[in-house]
């Protein structure tokens, strides 16, 4: 669980390092995600929280700096029988996610396998991963009893 929302210095800096303009909007957006209670939010939740602090704030805005950040590696999208969720890039992990409910659970995170087999994919395609993740659909212990 979350303790809250990284500072505005912390937030600049990932930004920054990728390149990436940090409009006020973006940083709200980055903050909300990183700083939500869930693992993983959708697209009209981040839509909700944000218009709070922006109220002119447009889906457009929001969906097209979601792909951006996304892109870069700050946040990572996860496709759930609900549609796309957003969440924070921990280590490498599975993501469980239940095609009953669409609760999310991330599991294995920094696990030494994974990682490995990650590392392993990547040589193949002599690739350089910023993030990943991987996702297993299932049904969650709730669901199935």
């Amino acid at each position: 669980m979350k303790t809250g929302r990284p500072d505005t210095n912390t937030l600049l800096s990932q930004l920054a390092e990728r390149g990436l303009a940090a409009t006020t909007q973006r940083l709200a957006l980055l903050g909300a995600i990183l700083g939500a209670t869930e693992n993983h939010v959708s697209a009209e939740d981040l839509h909700r929280r944000v218009c709070e602090q922006f109220p002119t704030l447009s889906r457009a805005t929001v969906y097209n700096n979601l792909a951006v950040l996304a892109a870069a590696g700050l946040i990572e999208r996860l496709e759930t029988p609900d549609g796309a969720r957003y969440g924070p890039v921990a280590a490498p992990h599975l993501n469980l996610v239940c095609s009953a409910c669409g609760g999310i659970s991330d599991v294995l995170i920094g696990d030494p396998e994974i990682e490995l087999l990650i590392a392993r994919a990547a040589a193949t395609q002599q690739f350089s991963p910023r993030s990943s993740s991987m996702s297993v659909t299932g049904l969650c212990a709730a669901c199935v009893g």
